[in-house]
C-alpha cells in the first residue's frame, strides 16, 4: 500500500464517487446517446466524469484534465489527469461485466500515477512510478510466462477503425495460446498487471483508455509501447502492452 501521495488519495476518492454512480445506474434504464453507428455514450458517463473533475479540481485547480469528452486548460508538458469516467460504455449499457473508472496523470508525456476502479466488483488498482503496482492495496505482478505460445492475449473490438486489424488477429490467434475479446482496455491492462492475460494488442485505441493502465502495468513488472516499440505518449493509439517476456513476439506481429 503507498501512503502520503496526495495525488494518488485524491484520485482514488474520485474513482469511488464516480463509481458509486456507476453501481446506483447499473441495469437501471437512462438516456443514451449515439455518437456514430458503432459508438455509444450515456448520461451516466457525464454524471461520473463530474463527479471525477468536481473532486480532482477542488484539490489539483493548477493541474489540466484531459477527457474522452472534454478537456480542460490541458498544457501538454505540465500535470494533466488523464480520465475515463466509464471504460467500457457499451458493456455498461448492454448490463454486461467489466466497465470501470480510469483516472491518470501525466507531466507531459511522463505517465505518472494511475488509478482504475471496477465499481460493480470492488476491485481497486492503482500504481506509481517507482512504487509498485496494487489490487485492493495488494502488490501485484505480471504473469512470468516467457512464451506467447503459453500466454492468453486480449485484442481490441474495434475492427473497424482499422482494415489491418484483422491480419493481426490471425497471426495472434496463430501464435497465442488463445485469445480473448473482452471489450474494456482498463480491465485487459489490469489483467495483465496481476499475470491473469500476457497481454494486449490496441489497433486504435485513445489515451484516456490506456493512461492510468501504462503505470499500472508497468509497475508490476511489464511493458507498454507503441507498435514501433518506443514509449507511449499522449498521442499514442496503436499500442501493445504485456507482461515484458513475451513483448517482442508481440511486436512482430503488428509489424
Amino acid at each position: 500500500m503507498i501512503k502520503g501521495n496526495k495525488e494518488l488519495d485524491t484520485a482514488i476518492e474520485a474513482a469511488w464517487r464516480a463509481g458509486e454512480i456507476l453501481k446506483k445506474n447499473f441495469g437501471r434504464e437512462y438516456r443514451v446517446i449515439r455518437k456514430s453507428p458503432k459508438e455509444m455514450v450515456s448520461v451516466v458517463d457525464m454524471q461520473a466524469q463530474k463527479a471525477i473533475m468536481e473532486v480532482l479540481e477542488a484539490h489539483f485547480p493548477g493541474y489540466g484534465i484531459i477527457t474522452e469528452e472534454k478537456s480542460n486548460d490541458v498544457d501538454k508538458d505540465g500535470n494533466n489527469w488523464i480520465i475515463d469516467p466509464l471504460d467500457g460504455t457499451h458493456n455498461y449499457i448492454a448490463g454486461l461485466p467489466f466497465s470501470g473508472v480510469s483516472i491518470g496523470l501525466a507531466e507531459g508525456n511522463d505517465f505518472q500515477m494511475g488509478v482504475i476502479l471496477f465499481p460493480m466488483e470492488d476491485r481497486l488498482y492503482y500504481g506509481v512510478n517507482g512504487q509498485g503496482a496494487y489490487l485492493n492495496h495488494r502488490r501485484i505482478e505480471v504473469s512470468p510466462s516467457p512464451e506467447l505460445s503459453k500466454s492468453i492475449v486480449s485484442f481490441d473490438n474495434q475492427f473497424h477503425l482499422n482494415e489491418k486489424s484483422f491480419a493481426y488477429y490471425k497471426k495472434l490467434i496463430e501464435r497465442a495460446f488463445t485469445t480473448r475479446i473482452l471489450g474494456t482496455a482498463t480491465n485487459d491492462l489490469c489483467m495483465t498487471a496481476e499475470g491473469k492475460l500476457g497481454g494486449r494488442i490496441w489497433v486504435n485505441t485513445k489515451i484516456c483508455d490506456i493512461a492510468a493502465g501504462i503505470v499500472i502495468v508497468t509497475e508490476a513488472g511489464g511493458k507498454v509501447t507503441n507498435f514501433d516499440g518506443t514509449s507511449c505518449t499522449l498521442d499514442s493509439k496503436q499500442v501493445v502492452a504485456s507482461n515484458g517476456k513475451i513483448h517482442e513476439e508481440l511486436l512482430e506481429i503488428v509489424n
